[in-house]
């Protein structure tokens, strides 16, 4: 049977590789693996489709980097130009010498190198390169042509491209008849300040420039105006999926785009739907297809285009998994934000697979990385107890429209409360009333259509809400779920009733409910820490049940959850402050939401949440606004025990009119643990409310107007958490003014690890990896096992008869290595060229791997690119640990694992 896998990253031979080190000998080598290994439960089909999905998966887009430096300029030099007159000239003229240089470069692959191949798209402003496609070039050509490419003049770096998922969100449900939902937001914007930065201080975003890049904006909307260009709400954009699109700004067949911009900017007085900022200029980028993904280079094009369309702000609801900030597109948004442009990007939906899950580009650190809490409240269809109207109950999936308005049995299961048993009696035309547990809801479903049931109400078992998905041919009949505390009360309405059975009615009109776990982080948005222990996320947003726009076609309005709507939530209230404060700088924006934010509470308890989770919690705009006393810097990231520096400098500046004496106190949060006890993440977070212990150098701060002082505190980390397990300490210092107390409090977050990180696993060696591949005589792909295996592993290196190895990283790793050993002369004789740099955690998904195919080809101790004469061999996998910035074998600390041997005879014909 075929297995099937996902190819995160296929590292065959596409980075630049630095000659090896001299010097090793059979010291330096480490033991060889083979007699404990143990492969996992891998087996895949050479017909069946395997090696061409690892060379149609092999890099042939590439972005291209070169020297002279980009045309852009940051926001202070641009407005000089602009008013000087000689804006147009001077950009003109940095542009001219970059694009020389594009033509200089192309035409020596033409000409010198005799490449084929075309320009994906050129960059001249954030970067200077291109990307570029190699055509009809095979797989195992390509890496000696990087080469080349690489020792061209004026090259910098070559990197594949890396493909961006389309953002993915939770739709609630679609089809909303207009009506008012002025008091749903109301409750919302009244608890993030944007009602009283909007209606008391006046501010609405007026003429700030937002760029949405998404999968575009539907301009039509009654939310934005119904029309697209200058003077319009959505006033410019771009298309970059069909550039020869005949609808301007980048139309949106998705749904997701809209939504974001409605969030941002929508305005609609009818029905009392408004957006965080609703008088700023939105642009429209284009970025994803109406199905499929996109490819970083493209969304590194639209910020090119926001930039040259004087965007202040830029959102970007989109990444996944975990990340670094050293990838291309983390980069040029951070060279983004240098110029004085804000950005804004999501911190992922990926809670459920535990730490480690920050997304690119929100890494970067100059990046605002936004997480996700749940809204106050929520529009929703519903249905209710006949004849009582205080048991209304809001539901996922959308209404079954056959039994609207309608009275319908609903029945209780009394031989099975959760329904994975045959019913003993026939439930014919009945809705059945089921508990989460044991049993799919697959199952559920179908046991309870067998017995005639046309539909089923799934409770949760735990707080919270509940999506079953029951989206299977086989069945035919609708499945939705509710709360536990829902389930409860219609428990208590069959009691009440002396009955198996009560009458339920699904209603027409929709209904506005409140969000129990409202003001709560949200369960979906991702945790940190950062790859190196940054403070990420950096601030949070309501983002969990949010009532927005999508396309008229879709409906107009629906609910959706995301980290992706909180994203937006900040940008509009970031556009807030800078037409409250127009001469702003930019760069300090971030730490202006920081320190004004609030942080969260764990559901049910009484303490705080991580700031691993929550980073500052809740934005607060109105006391963004209106505070005026500030603090640097805005988060602190402590580190593990090993690397922090225990005392730390925070630096308080008060721009009142009058003087304040502000009061300096601890709030803990919570300690996680999210590491087995090998080292390896867990998707079970463990909770102990052990805190760090602070010491202040002064338990107070007085300050004249204007007036700057800095202080230390102390930070001791929670002695009763086990050093050796990894956990992670966070809280907030809260600095209260006690003079004038309506001035709102400021507090900094800070997080760290008790115990070293870099004692952490990498390589995922107890679950039997890294495995290496081979083909076996009789045409399979299977693991190349030498301690079970006594057959000789004979490979040519040609076409498909090559090795691959396959890796599981636990933890983001800065650098991977994979030497080649003589297992004759027990020496290293070069290193396989690949793509190993800053690599993400492959571990949270069991089809999740990083591929390394290997084709006989390696750089030389001299660093020169050759192929490895005929001989037995062994791969050295090199992992770097974390802060340690090599995975050179000659230098500690690092994880290595060494493969069985196997045999290169080139003219094998057998």
């Amino acid at each position: 049977m075929r297995a099937s896998f996902i190819i995160l990253a296929l590292s065959a031979s596409v980075a630049v590789v630095q000659a090896l080190p001299t010097g090793f000998d059979a010291e330096t080598i480490p033991s060889p693996s083979q007699s404990s290994f143990s492969a996992p439960d891998l087996d895949f089909d050479l017909e069946g489709g395997s090696f061409e999905a690892f060379e149609a998966a092999s890099p042939s887009s590439f972005l291209i980097e070169l020297d002279v430096p980009p045309a852009g300029m940051n926001r202070h030099e641009r407005i000089r130009l602009e008013n000087s007159g000689d804006l147009h000239d001077v950009t003109e003229s940095r542009r001219t010498t970059v694009a020389v240089q594009h033509e200089n470069f192309q035409s020596y692959l033409s000409d010198n190198l005799k490449l084929e191949f075309s320009v994906r798209h050129e960059f001249f402003d954030l970067i200077n390169g291109m990307s570029i496609d190699l055509r009809d070039i095979p797989p195992k050509k390509i890496p000696k042509i990087l080469e080349k490419i690489r020792s061209t003049p004026g090259v910098v770096s070559v990197s594949p491209l890396i493909t961006v998922n389309r953002p993915k969100t939770i739709v609630h449900e679609q089809d909303f008849d207009s009506f008012n939902v002025e008091h749903l937001l109301s409750s919302t914007h009244e608890k993030t300040g944007v009602l009283g930065v909007r209606d008391t201080l006046g501010f609405k975003g007026r003429n700030i420039r937002v760029g949405v890049i998404d999968t575009g904006v539907d301009y039509t909307h009654e939310a934005f105006g119904s029309c697209y260009g200058p003077g319009c709400k959505v006033a410019i954009g771009y298309d970059f999926v069909d550039e020869n699109s005949k609808t301007p700004g980048g139309f949106d067949c998705v749904g997701h785009g809209t939504h974001v911009a409605g969030i941002i900017a929508g305005n609609c007085s009818a029905s009392g739907f408004f957006g965080v900022a609703p008088e700023v200029v939105i642009g429209a980028y284009r970025v994803f297809p109406c199905s499929g993904n996109s490819k970083d280079d493209v969304i590194i094009a639209a910020l090119e285009r926001a930039y040259q369309d004087n965007m202040d702000i830029i959102n970007m609801s989109l990444g996944g998994g975990s990340s670094w900030a050293n990838t291309s597109l983390s980069r040029v948004a951070g060279m983004l934000s240098d110029l004085g442009v804000i950005v804004v990007a999501a911190v992922g939906n990926d809670g459920e697979l535990g730490l480690d899950e920050i997304s690119s580009p929100s890494i970067n650190s100059k990046a605002i990385s936004v997480a996700s809490f749940e809204g106050a409240g929520y529009a929703s269809s519903y249905f209710q107890v006949d004849g009582n109207n205080d048991t209304r109950i809001d539901y996922s999936d959308k209404p079954p429209k056959d039994y609207i308005e309608k009275a319908i049995d609903l029945v209780l299961p009394s031989h099975d409360e959760e329904g994975c048993s045959s019913y003993p009696n026939s439930v014919d035309g009945s809705v059945v009333l089921l508990k989460r547990g044991s049993c799919t809801f697959i199952s559920k479903i179908k046991i309870a259509q067998d017995a005639g049931a046309v539909g089923c109400i799934f409770y949760n078992n735990v707080n919270g809400t509940l999506h079953p998905m029951v989206d299977e041919p086989s069945v035919k009949i609708f499945g939705h779920g509710i709360t536990l505390a829902q389930g409860q009360l219609l428990l208590d309405q069959f009691k009440a009733a002396g009955s198996d059975s009560i009458k339920i009615v699904y209603r027409a009109k929709k209904g506005i409910f409140e969000n129990e776990l409202g003001g709560k982080i949200s369960i979906f948005s991702s945790w940190g820490l950062g790859p190196e222990l940054e403070l990420k996320p950096d601030i949070g947003a309501p983002g969990g049940n949010i009532y927005s726009t999508i396309p008229v076609a879709k409906g107009s309005y629906t609910t959706m959850s995301g980290t992706s709507m909180a994203t937006p939530y900040v940008a509009g209230a970031a556009a807030l402050l800078l037409e409250s404060e127009p001469t702003v700088d930019r760069a300090s924006v971030l730490g202006r939401l920081q320190m004004y934010g609030k942080p969260g509470y764990l559901p049910d308890r009484q303490v705080l949440d991580s700031a691993a989770r929550q980073g500052a919690g809740m934005i607060n705009i109105l006391n963004t606004v209106q505070g005026k006393a500030f603090i640097s810097p805005s988060h602190l990231a402590l580190n593990d025990s090993v690397h922090t520096e225990g005392i730390y400098n925070l630096t308080l500046t008060n721009h009142y009119a009058t003087g304040e004496e502000f009061k300096l106190t601890h709030l803990p949060a919570i300690s996680i643990l999210g590491f087995r006890p090998s080292g390896q993440p867990s998707d079970k977070i463990q909770y102990d409310e052990a805190a760090a212990d602070l010491v202040f150098g002064s338990p107070t701060v007085k300050l004249e107007p204007n007036e700057t002082r800095t202080f230390t505190i102390r930070f001791n980390a929670p002695q009763t958490l086990d050093a050796a397990s990894h956990w992670i300490y966070s809280g907030y210092i809260k600095i209260e003014p006690t003079l004038d107390t309506t001035r709102p409090a400021l507090q900094v977050p800070y997080a760290g690890m008790h115990g070293s990180y870099s004692t952490v696993d990498i390589l995922d060696m107890q679950s039997g990896y890294p495995v290496m591949l081979g083909p076996n005589p009789d045409g399979r792909l299977s693991p190349v096992n030498s301690a079970s295996d006594s057959s000789k592993r004979v490979y040519t290196m040609r076409g498909k008869n090559i090795v691959t190895l396959v890796l599981k990283i636990s933890n983001p790793v800065r650098s991977v290595r994979v030497y080649v050993l003589d297992t004759e002369t027990k020496k290293i004789q070069g290193i396989v060229p690949m793509n190993g740099e800053y690599i993400g955690r492959t571990d949270s998904s069991k089809q999740k791997f990083f591929f390394v195919a290997w084709a006989g080809r390696m750089i030389d101790l001299d660093g020169n690119f050759v192929a490895v004469p005929d001989g037995s061999y062994s791969l050295i996998v090199v992992a770097s640990k974390p802060f340690s910035d090599t995975a050179a074998l000659s230098k500690e600390p690092h994880e290595t694992w060494v493969s069985p041997t196997f045999t290169i005879e080139k003219d094998n014909q057998s």
